[in-house]
């Protein structure tokens, strides 16, 4: 079982056991006496379990199937594309936003968090975004009937 342990914390941490500790709760102190096979009881197999649905139990336990649900990755990857989604809707934003707004944008992408912006930010950066697009449409339309009216000129100015 020790071995298996390794492995999700490889899967879900890159191997840091002080992040996968923290991740669970745990001292570095107490993952690592699990690591060397110290009082690997039933609680830390269940916080393991409720921590990280997508691990396949009957793997962790017996060393049957694979490491990861199936079922489980999928709802992973809908969580994920879902995120990434949210992400994306915000990234338009990016021109409107100050240092701040910034950083918590950056902080949410770094740690795979939603960024959290109230109502009202959200609402002012629709109506910028809005203002934008309208000026840049009366910019577009302005040069388009400059173009059209140059082009129906019988001889072209010099």
């Amino acid at each position: 079982m020790n071995s298996r342990l390794q492995e999700i914390i490889k899967y879900k941490t890159g191997g840091h056991q002080t992040a996968f500790a923290n991740l669970l709760g745990w001292t570095p102190q107490y993952l690592a006496k699990l690591l060397k096979g110290d009082n690997f009881g039933l609680q830390p197999v269940l916080s393991i379990l409720e921590t990280l649905p997508e691990i396949n139990a009957r793997w962790f336990l017996l060393g049957k199937g694979s490491m990861l649900e199936i079922g489980k990755l999928f709802d992973l990857q809908r969580e994920a594309l879902s995120h990434i989604q949210e992400l994306l809707d915000l990234d338009k934003y990016i021109p409107y936003m100050d240092a701040e707004e910034i950083h918590e944008f950056e902080e949410a992408v770094k740690t795979g968090r939603k960024p959290v912006y109230s109502p009202d930010t959200l609402l002012k950066w629709k109506g910028q975004l809005s203002e934008r697009e309208n000026d840049l449409n009366a910019k577009f339309a302005a040069a388009t009937n400059k173009s059209d009216a140059i082009c129906k000129q019988k001889i072209a100015k010099k």
